[in-house]
């Protein structure tokens, strides 16, 4: 099961007026239900005593399950008709349905016995997706809600050029209704009917890159296989309207693989077959060490160029100048709730003194607030000005950005470390976010925990390759303590800032970090899935101590490069679009099942001057390719 992303073509006026009023729409019957939901879940947890002896009972007699609130939405749709123009009823259940599920979680706890917060009442601007629901496989011609109707060959067969090249024009052509959607084979749209005003038909943009059709053939070549829609929205300052709209189809088969990829991954699972690999997470690099059998032992260190580190002390200069403008804007629109600065109160004194009149200046001093220091007026109530939400929404893009080119750096480093390393690895039982409170800069810019998140998914698709057991394994440590032992089995105490390890019992020198890769390598489990049945087996150690060269043990550097800022519209970058990765993630969907998101292109970067006959260079080269710009492959340097 995976995810395609297609982009959805709202170029005409109408189009867009018409999914802008049924977010709108959408909104105010998911705020709706999200305030029902927390106000039966304080009536449920304020009555205790009945709480105790009956809690289903109580949950039916405050209505609070899924079925009520469906019915709940149903009668609020029924008695505003203004709605109904906009939605359907089988929208607004989808919406309820995803409102029940957050309630879900917070009345019931998971499989760790944990329980999620009170669900809060969502922002517009959070406010994203609107679900759809599945198709269904034993009736026929049954789809609600949102429908994907056409072929990919009718697709292409309407949009070739007379030399045979498939292409995307600036804005599709409308997609007329047929007689029976259920007998259309032209270009793919996106279809929402059960509306008063008609049919909704969306165009839907298709990547006309060479290097993406296999990935469209792999995922639209079986109308059979489509199973859900899901309408997404994506803040983008740069198009008309500042949204940005996907459907997320979610299809019924196997990740897409292109060949290159699984012929490396099959050559990783043969070569890595007899490996066992152990790392060591650091906040600036992460060791990864692995021996077979007691012999053969490869270490590597992974840090951040040069490159990357100029490009990340570049990312954080224009952070910090969006941050200063917005700030400004806010003060500027908002100037009754700042103070002026000594500066500026001290030149108003001087103008008053002289008689001049005062110049009205952005104050610069502190926000004005009450003698407990809380503001006299919250920030949600400021006034904010068109360019400051435009910049807010640069910014974070600008952000999502660089967050795909992390991404994308760590699945292409995880690839080659598996390959070196092979497929097993065990790590320290630890969260590289306990230590963003001391070290949070440095975390965020070497991303230590993605790298290994990656490493995790690409092992486990190379373990299932071999048929083999894989994957991580997490090694508790206070049973273990790598970094305060050797490997002959003698423990060597070392503070935090101690970086170098000298055993004088047999003379091993070197990193800490190393050493500490080199004994989870050695890691054994009583139970694999129980942190704390983990052991380090010295025996095994001692031997590879006795067959080292020498005393002393080095690694091999690869460069985790930072490849920039991704400008294609989705998360993938000009590697992956054809590497077939995929991150599983739970969709915010009804269901709450958990897909593997597959992300195919994006549609042209559009300007407000998209009407415009010109294009400039990056909107031609984002038709052309609809991959991302600059990608830039990690590299190897012996050291």
């Amino acid at each position: 099961m995976c995810v395609i992303r297609l982009p959805v073509d709202v170029g005409d006026p109408v189009h867009r007026r018409a999914v802008e009023r049924m977010y709108s729409t959408g909104f105010s019957m998911y705020r709706t239900a999200q305030r029902r939901v927390r106000s039966r879940l304080r009536a449920y947890w304020a009555t205790r005593g009945e709480r105790t002896r009956d809690p289903a009972r109580l949950r039916e007699r405050l209505r609070l399950s899924k079925k009520s609130l469906e019915y709940a939405a149903y009668a609020d749709l029924n008695a505003a008709p203004h709605l109904r123009r906009h939605i359907t009823k089988a929208l607004a259940m989808n919406l309820a349905d995803s409102v029940w599920a957050a309630a879900e979680r917070h009345l019931f706890p998971d499989a760790t016995g944990k329980r999620f917060g009170m669900p809060g009442v969502g922002r517009w601007y959070d406010f994203r997706r609107l679900p759809g629901r599945a198709q269904s496989h034993t009736e026929e011609h049954k789809w609600e809600s949102f429908r994907l109707h056409g072929t990919l060959a009718g697709h292409r067969a309407a949009y070739r050029s007379t030399s045979g090249r498939f292409f995307q024009p600036r804005r599709m052509r409308p997609v007329a209704e047929p007689k029976s959607w259920w007998r259309y084979e032209g270009p793919l749209a996106l279809v929402f009917s059960g509306l008063p005003d008609g049919t909704l038909i969306l165009p839907i943009r298709l990547p006309s890159a060479p290097s993406n059709q296999a990935i469209l053939d792999h995922h639209l070549g079986d109308p059979s296989k489509w199973h859900k829609i899901d309408l997404v929205r994506t803040r983008d300052p740069s198009v008309l309207g500042g949204w940005r709209y996907e459907a997320h189809l979610m299809v019924l088969a196997a990740p897409y693989a292109s060949p290159a990829t699984r012929a490396a991954r099959e050559a990783a699972a043969i070569a890595g077959t007899g490996r066992c690999g152990g790392i060591d997470v650091n906040v600036s690099n992460v060791t990864i060490a692995s021996h077979e059998n007691e012999d053969d032992l490869r270490v590597t260190r992974v840090v951040r160029g040069a490159k990357a580190r100029t490009r990340a002390h570049r990312r954080a200069r224009q952070e910090r100048r969006r941050l200063r403008a917005l700030d400004r804007s806010r003060r500027a629109a908002n100037a009754a709730q700042y103070e002026l600065s000594k500066r500026q109160a001290k030149r108003a004194r001087r103008r008053e003194a002289a008689g001049l009149r005062p110049v009205q200046v952005i104050p610069a001093g502190p926000r004005k607030a009450g003698s407990d220091g809380k503001p006299l007026q919250a920030y949600w109530r400021d006034t904010l000005t068109q360019g400051y939400r435009r910049k807010r929404a640069e910014r974070a893009a600008a952000a999502a950005s660089a967050a795909r080119a992390r991404k994308a750096d760590a699945r292409t480093t995880a690839k080659r470390v598996v390959a070196e390393h092979g497929f097993r690895f065990v790590v320290e039982d630890v969260s590289p976010r306990t230590w963003f409170k001391r070290w949070g800069r440095a975390l965020a810019a070497a991303t230590p925990g993605m790298l290994v998140s990656a490493i995790e998914h690409e092992a486990n698709v190379v373990a299932a390759i071999a048929n083999q057991r894989g994957g991580l394994a997490r090694a508790s440590t206070r049973t273990t303590a790598l970094s305060q032992h050797c490997l002959c089995g003698q423990r060597v105490a070392k503070e935090l800032g101690q970086r170098r390890h000298t055993c004088v019992t047999c003379g091993l020198q070197g990193d800490r970090d190393t050493i500490a890769a080199v004994l989870a390598a050695h890691v054994v489990f009583g139970t694999r899935n129980e942190p704390a049945s983990a052991r380090v087996d010295y025996v095994a150690t001692r031997t590879l101590l006795a067959r080292l060269p020498s005393k002393e043990i080095d690694y091999r550097i690869l460069l985790n490069r930072d490849i920039g800022r991704q400008d294609a519209q989705s998360e993938s970058s000009a590697t992956t679009a054809r590497d077939g990765f995929f991150v599983t993630e739970t969709e915010c969907s009804p269901d709450l099942v958990v897909v593997a998101r597959r992300i195919v292109g994006g549609p042209p970067l559009q300007s407000q001057m998209s009407l415009a006959p010109r294009q400039t260079t990056l909107d031609r080269i984002g038709m052309r390719t609809n991959l991302s710009f600059g990608a830039t492959a990690s590299t190897w340097d012996s050291s």
